[in-house]
């Protein structure tokens, strides 16, 4: 039987996925550059492939604000509302795991989104900056620093992400491993062309082509 709890989790994730579902990287290259970013750069559909269109770090920046202040929305949203009754870890959870399925598929864009990084990043501060964002971000950067590869850094980042939150914050651990989910599926197909030494080192500008992966 469906409680009026359920109803309200069930209507969070709605909202928190039309929240990540806001196409932000399409709409601010379509605008400043008339280009599609699904066919610029790495296809991605992300604040550093609004870089790569449009070569203006301003609006690389707005756009990473506004994709993790869309996730941080959701679970304010969350949090706002749990004097409803819903169990309140249980529904963070359930928008952060929402807004990053609606920025990895958003339903916008044909299910065609980015990686959810800036999104990530969003939720890992807002949750808990010490203990999840920090430690998350230091396994990026190491990684990035040591082999030159900035998809490794973010690839790792999201493999150690659930490790992170069982061994620093318990309390997330769900939450880090349902959120990993979408993220590492986003990753992977370029997981395997980095192997074979396809994938580019420190890139931040690429031809306006798409890039294969």
């Amino acid at each position: 039987m469906i409680t009026q709890a359920d109803f309200y989790l069930f209507l969070i994730f709605i909202i928190s996925y039309l929240l990540g579902s806001f196409p932000t990287a399409f709409l601010i290259t379509k605008k400043y550059s008339g280009q599609d970013i699904k066919k610029v750069g790495t296809g991605n559909v992300g604040a550093m492939n609004v870089q790569r269109a449009t070569g203006k770090i301003h609006l690389f920046l707005l756009t990473f604000l506004v994709d993790a202040g869309k996730a941080i929305l959701a679970v304010l949203i969350a949090k706002q509302f749990h004097y409803l009754g819903y169990n309140l870890n249980l529904a963070v959870t359930v928008a952060a795991f929402g807004a990053v399925i609606g920025h990895c598929f958003p339903i916008f864009l044909k299910f065609h989104g980015g990686k959810a990084i800036a999104s990530l990043m969003g939720i890992l501060a807002l949750l808990n900056f010490q203990w999840l964002f920090l430690p998350w971000a230091a396994v990026c950067l190491f990684s990035i620093f040591t082999t030159g590869y900035l998809f490794l850094g973010q690839f790792l980042g999201t493999v150690f992400l659930p490790i992170i939150g069982y061994f620093l914050a318990p309390e997330y651990f769900w939450l880090c491993f349902l959120i990993a989910i979408p993220i590492f599926i986003k990753q992977w197909s370029r997981f395997i062309p980095m192997l074979k030494g396809q994938e580019p080192k420190w890139y931040w500008k690429l031809p306006k082509k798409k890039q294969n992966g």
